[in-house]
């Protein structure tokens, strides 16, 4: 029975880190989203850059969309340190695959 015990006590205390609980400091998005960046990061990109320069640069995007017409949406999210969206950026890609247009925003 005190085996049992220990046993018990041990998964209570070791599950919430095994299981990536914990409350540390990579539970938050800013962290654990490969599509965070920063906004000075943003400001450098340009009309025609590829995808891959993009992705180089800022990661991952959080949302990729294929609209009308074939061209894509990138989107990419900026946090504050509580985990909070502050900045929103869009980038629509051409057909030729490069950058067409950036919408960057503050929330």
């Amino acid at each position: 029975m005190r085996a049992l015990f220990v046993v018990t006590v041990a998964m209570i205390c070791v599950l919430p880190v095994a299981c990536g609980g914990g409350g540390g400091e990579a539970d938050s998005p800013a962290v654990a989203d490969t599509a965070a960046y920063t906004d000075s990061t943003a400001e450098l990109l340009e009309q025609g850059m590829e995808q891959d320069e993009v992705r180089n640069l800022l990661g991952e995007p959080r949302t990729r969309v294929t609209m009308e017409g074939g061209q894509e949406r990138w989107t990419y999210y900026s946090y504050d340190p509580q985990g909070q969206i502050v900045a929103r950026t869009m980038i629509i890609f051409g057909d030729d695959a490069t950058v067409a247009e950036v919408f960057h925003g503050q929330r």
